[in-house]
């Protein structure tokens, strides 16, 4: 009798365990040259006192973007050119970008430069990552393709992501 209750425990926790692949997450695809440091950052006082963990990125930034990504549970993809360097993801989270997950595949000398578009490598990540149901994209160039267009919000290279910006991340995530 206990056998045969234990047995149909097991095969209850085997229902209602998630099954693979029936995980879902919520991305942004972030660009960084424009979106994490901008011409207002460099021009600034506090980029020249380079009291910062790392002086290419603003650090005001980032902490609004880990608040909004922590809030929200949402994942960072790096699509920025920076994913070249092999030390992109550590130099992002020594300084302190947080929920950084992975990198898109970076396609730009495998593919001829006249068809390539950083799109590609958006469309090729979420191929391979079924579990991404709700993405956004920002960048300060619209490098996509149509139907990528209505999940891109473009972010102002002068000024990087600001309140503005945030907000509009809170309620696209919401």
């Amino acid at each position: 009798m206990v056998a045969l209750e234990i047995l149909a425990l097991s095969v209850q926790v085997r229902i209602l365990a998630p099954q693979p692949n029936s995980f879902v997450m919520k991305v942004i695809f972030l660009d960084i040259d424009g979106v994490l440091n901008h011409k207002a950052w460099y021009n600034s006082e506090a980029y020249y006192k380079n009291e910062y963990k790392d002086p290419d990125l603003d650090p005001n930034i980032i902490r609004m973007l880990n608040e909004v990504t922590n809030k929200y549970d949402i994942k960072i993809v790096i699509s920025s050119s920076w994913k070249i360097d092999s030390y992109c993801t550590e130099r992002l989270r020594k300084a302190d970008l947080e929920n950084v997950i992975d990198c898109t595949p970076d396609l730009i000398f495998k593919i001829p430069m006249d068809i390539y578009y950083r799109g590609m490598e958006i469309n090729e990540y979420l191929q391979e990552h079924p579990e991404v149901d709700k993405y956004l994209i920002l960048d300060d160039i619209s490098d996509f393709d149509s139907e990528q267009l209505q999940f891109f919000y473009k972010i102002n290279y002068q000024v990087g992501i600001t309140d503005v910006d945030i907000s509009f991340i809170e309620q696209f995530f919401k």
